[in-house]
């Protein structure tokens, strides 16, 4: 009986020492040990959106009350168009010359400087110059911005109009034709310029754009939430020829690219997974670099059902509604605060150029991952930080008692990437690392295993490096990365360890950067969203 219990405990003590150094391996696991296999692809255009207002005719009951329309006032108060009378047929909006039509305006919603905005036209006759098209105005019509559709047998195409006083002070013709049968006209508005494209047979085209050097803020800056809340969305016609309108509508959108991927994490970079969703914080692609949004995006990661949460815009107390991106958000569950470090790319600096770190800082008590959210925001001075950065990645490193920040340096016209230390969240930061020499840029940090690696795209590759020194230590293992066969060039990747019970114990969620088809030039209308799982 003794010499049974004796090897009873020996076999107990081997197997204890066995599940310890079994459980060590585990907790030891390298990402270059780890081989990611490409799980699912795609990029949103003007898709997955998020609904802000609609005009849809079969669905309206009290024409007049719901959807007044309008004509040109003396002043900022709306005028009621008298003679316009509403003709709904087959569930379809009719505007068509008659004895009693003048141009006009009908309310369809209000205003977001950063949602997108489209008419659905059923048919569109080429006969006595009909135009139709999208406006956006200040209460009386006498500032406005018009993208309009006009159908004649001498003058064809899409044109931008700027009123102010009452006056066209500018025009710009965008195309000479436009698309025979049912198509949409869609504009992307970008706080104070403008995006325009054609959708048909589910097909989206570019036509144009505003450029941000020529932009309408010195008439209507939407940025301003008092000029915002003084303007309405209008569908507008000059009521000649013949018109069908199937709807007309506005939400907000993962726009025409989905770029800058990062993981929303709590202060310790570890995900916040909710509901068994990941979230991230990705760019919303339009045209320019300061032509973009920040977004938020969830998934399952067990089936990539990718989900638009959201979108993020950051005052600055100036008055106006930012642009910023490419942001770390994290909830600090100490201090009961979401926080942010973003890209100052919508131009705190003397109101519009970047700050020269490049880089701010946002706070809010409002969880601002759904919905349309402001975070208050300040930019991060020369004194608090060395040089210009962006792609910035926080944390609260536990060991080092220090929040450590890790980015992409501009050192000496290269792009490359160094760590920083404080002992607030917003304090002043001191390097840590010197920067790397190679380029560097989408630099994350994450805990693998026991211990954290800083992750980076290049010229060519997904590196990892050690962290905080930044030592290279090679490359991820993606079995299709993005650009495939040629390298994965500079992208970002966002690595997430996982839980028991995925089919996945880590996956990557990263992107490509093809410019959207028809864009000429160094804009940034990237990319798709890749999904990586590896175990």
């Amino acid at each position: 009986m003794k010499r049974q219990i004796l090897l009873c405990l020996l076999l107990s003590n081997i197997l204890f020492l066995f599940a310890e150094e079994k459980k060590e391996n585990v907790t030891d696991v390298s990402p270059l040990d780890l081989t990611f296999q490409r799980l699912s692809v795609r990029r949103f255009i003007f898709s997955n959106n998020i609904n802000l207002c609609e005009l849809l005719p079969a669905e309206i009951v009290a024409f007049k009350s719901m959807h007044p329309a309008f004509v040109l006032s003396d002043n900022d108060k709306p005028q009621n168009d008298e003679r316009f009378r509403a003709k709904i047929e087959q569930g379809k909006l009719v505007l068509e010359a008659d004895k009693n039509s003048n141009p006009t305006s009908i309310y369809v919603g209000g205003v977001n400087p950063y949602a997108t905005y489209e008419i659905d036209i059923a048919s569109l006759s080429h006969n006595d110059n009909p135009e139709i098209g999208l406006e956006w105005a200040r209460l009386g019509l006498r500032d406005r911005i018009q993208v309009m559709a006009q159908s004649s047998p001498k003058t064809e195409g899409i044109f931008l109009r700027i009123y102010k006083d009452a006056r066209l002070i500018k025009e710009v013709q965008y195309s000479q034709s436009l698309p025979e049968g049912a198509f949409s006209l869609k504009v992307q508005l970008y706080g104070r310029s403008l995006g325009i494209f054609i959708t048909q047979y589910g097909e989206t085209k570019y036509i144009g754009h505003l450029p941000v050097k020529e932009h309408f803020g010195d008439v209507l800056d939407f940025r301003n939430s008092a000029t915002a809340a003084a303007s309405t969305f209008n569908l507008v016609s000059n009521q000649k020829g013949k018109v069908l309108i199937n709807s007309a509508f506005s939400y907000l959108s993962p726009g025409i690219g989905q770029a800058d991927i990062r993981l929303i994490s709590y202060e310790d970079l570890s995900p916040c997974l909710e509901d068994g969703r990941l979230w991230f914080t990705f760019s919303c692609r339009g045209l320019d670099t300061p032509q973009s949004v920040q977004g938020v995006l969830s998934l399952n990661p067990a089936v990539f059902d990718v989900k638009f949460e959201g979108m993020i815009v950051f005052d600055h107390g100036d008055g106006l509604l930012r642009n910023d991106y490419a942001a770390h958000l994290f909830y600090d569950r100490q201090a009961k605060e979401w926080r942010a470090y973003a890209c100052d790319f919508g131009g705190s600096a003397n109101k519009e150029g970047r700050a020269k770190t490049g880089l701010i800082t946002a706070s809010s008590p409002k969880d601002p991952r759904r919905g349309f959210s402001v975070m208050r925001a300040a930019r991060i001075e020369p004194d608090f930080m060395e040089g210009h950065n962006e792609d910035p990645c926080i944390f609260y490193d536990g060991d080092a008692k220090k929040w450590r920040l890790l980015t992409s340096a501009f050192v000496t016209q290269n792009i490359v990437s160094r760590t920083y230390e404080s002992d607030t969240w917003n304090g002043k930061f001191t390097p840590v690392a010197l920067p790397i020499a190679t380029n560097s840029t989408g630099t994350s940090i994450q805990k693998i295993g026991d211990r954290y690696y800083a992750f980076m795209g290049g010229k060519g590759e997904l590196r990892v490096h050690s962290y905080p020194d930044l030592e290279e230590l090679g490359e991820l293992n993606l079995n299709l990365q993005p650009h495939w066969p040629a390298p994965a060039g500079r992208i970002w990747a966002s690595l997430v360890p996982l839980p028991e019970g995925y089919p996945f114990r880590y996956v990557l969620l990263t992107m490509d950067r093809p410019n959207f088809p028809g864009v000429v030039g160094p804009n940034w209308s990237y990319g798709a969203l890749y999904f990586y799982g590896a175990n």
